[in-house]
């Protein structure tokens, strides 16, 4: 497991990678030739479990948020020099529940655990959020400029204004992204779409962002694997572009699909003119 992008400035650069033993490499990238131990430049100890998730701080590019098997989460500043490496720890907390995803905008850390969101602040370590639910979460997006999130559950995926207040049972989303028929295990969210999916479907579901209106559904992969079995597994959205894979035991199927130059409307609703299925709204995003 590796985080989400790279440490440090230009022209050093560092990858910090974790795993089943719990602690947390960084490793060189300004070495040139076959890899050697120099590559290794620190070794990190804290975690007395399995180093599951990682991200960088949107605020710092030298601070390395981690998140352990057992929710304990520790902010790493990897630009510190010191012979006991577990001085570069600057941050310990934990969540409740099992992570599922954690990101990080500016000085905040967005982590999906056990049936909640929790914002937490790196400069404090103390929580400024939180989205309750009455279940599981099983994915987790966001879009902080917007302060919108989205979170995959049961069979549907709820989207969030946190402005407005993040509680389930006083009906405070702004939506909620059904027709799935299993958990939401798959999602994307930019300023123009949500896609979901979910490992027990055949198609994903391509929603508005700002109202969670449903736009369309795209099958995975071609008709004739849905006879055979065959459900959603992976997905990668990038842009007007669209992968998408599909499972059946034995068997995996990949469907590319670009709209970038797409003329037809495929909108759930035909009376809606669109050259696009997600309606990008500038020339630089149709050339993502």
């Amino acid at each position: 497991m590796v985080e989400d992008k790279l440490l440090g400035d230009c022209p050093s650069k560092i990858l910090a990678s974790g795993g089943s033993d719990g602690i947390v490499r960084l490793w060189s990238l300004d070495c040139s030739g076959k890899r050697s131990q120099h590559d290794l430049k620190a070794v990190l100890y804290g975690h007395d479990k399995p180093a599951v998730l990682m991200s960088v701080a949107g605020h710092k590019t030298s601070l390395l948020v981690s998140i352990s098997r057992n929710s304990k989460v520790i902010v790493w500043d990897t630009a510190t020099s010191s012979a006991n490496r577990s001085s570069c720890c600057v941050g310990k907390s934990t969540v409740p529940g099992a992570p599922k995803a954690m990101k990080c905008h500016e000085s905040l850390i967005y982590i999906a655990a056990g049936s909640s969101v929790v914002a937490i602040d790196i400069r404090t370590m103390r929580q400024v959020f939180k989205v309750n639910h009455q279940e599981e979460v099983h994915s987790f997006q966001m879009l902080p400029e917007k302060s919108l999130i989205c979170t995959g559950l049961a069979q549907r995926a709820m989207l969030w204004d946190v402005r407005r207040g993040c509680d389930i049972q006083k009906g405070e989303a702004v939506a909620e992204l059904d027709g799935h028929r299993g958990n939401v295990n798959l999602l994307h969210m930019d300023p123009y779409k949500i896609v979901s999916g979910g490992l027990k479907d055949f198609q994903v579901h391509v929603w508005e962002t700002g109202n969670g209106r449903q736009l369309s559904s795209l099958n995975c992969c071609p008709l004739s694997d849905y006879h055979r079995g065959f459900r959603c597994s992976a997905m990668a959205v990038n842009g007007s572009r669209i992968l998408t894979a599909c499972n059946g035991g034995d068997y995996s199927d990949l469907c590319f699909r670009d709209f970038n130059n797409s003329t037809v409307p495929i909108y759930s609703d035909s009376s809606i003119l669109q050259s696009k299925f997600w309606a990008p709204k500038s020339q630089r995003d149709t050339e993502e």
